[in-house]
């Protein structure tokens, strides 16, 4: 089935048995010392050693663009990767932004609060100022704030512009974390691709319905 056209598909069979042999021809060469680690644990390797200099997709951290310490280095973000010349950066959007508690009691101050922390002074200056990554589009291409941080935001803007937002459902971030770690043990054990896939697909439909992804492993 064509993913885009069934909810119930988290990616088509063309697009995931091609992505599974890149992943696995990626997993044979990546440095062992990385190969668990999350986003932030390559990114703070890399920052703190020299014997990882590459991720060729990672979330974005504009906190490792410049350098944290005497001990630490610069790492220079880019666009993803593309598949064609020319083609749509491959990438997801995620990330956290501003949280409100059901709890919370909406008062006029609090949305005058959430009115600033948008507006442009704040997106431009305040957060970047204090080490935060804004959201807002005149930010990331502001000169003062590019210069800052090594021009971690222009350098990345095509590929925001054009991600694919991750899902949103209730299970969707637990799919996520089981997801990753399935493929990863498929591919450490060589397992056929078509299965992998397969057990992908049983997992994001079971998320879809509410339930948490099942755990799959083989004997």
């Amino acid at each position: 089935p064509d993913a885009p056209l069934d909810p119930e598909q988290f990616v088509s069979t063309q697009t995931g048995l091609a992505a599974l042999d890149l992943l696995a021809r990626l997993a044979s060469r990546s440095p062992r010392v990385v190969r668990d680690a999350n986003p932030i644990g390559i990114s703070s390797h890399m920052a703190t050693r020299d014997d990882v200099v590459l991720c060729p997709l990672i979330y974005g951290y504009v906190n490792y663009a410049v350098a944290g310490g005497p001990k630490t280095h610069a790492i220079t973000f880019a666009d993803a990767p593309r598949a064609t010349p020319g083609g749509r950066p491959g990438s997801t959007l995620g990330g956290t932004g501003i949280g409100i508690s059901t709890r919370c009691v909406v008062t006029p101050e609090l949305l005058t609060h959430l009115r600033w922390l948008m507006s442009a002074e704040a997106q431009t200056r305040f957060i970047p100022a204090h080490d935060g990554q804004p959201s807002r589009r005149s930010a990331w291409q502001d000169d003062a704030v590019n210069s800052r941080w090594g021009n971690f935001y222009r350098n990345t803007a095509a590929t925001l512009e054009r991600a694919h937002v991750r899902p949103r459902h209730n299970h969707a971030t637990a799919f996520q974390a089981s997801a990753s770690a399935f493929i990863r043990e498929e591919l450490e054990n060589k397992r056929d691709h078509r299965a992998v896939l397969a057990g992908l697909q049983k997992m994001f439909a079971s998320s879809r319905h509410d339930r948490a992804p099942p755990r799959l492993s083989h004997a």
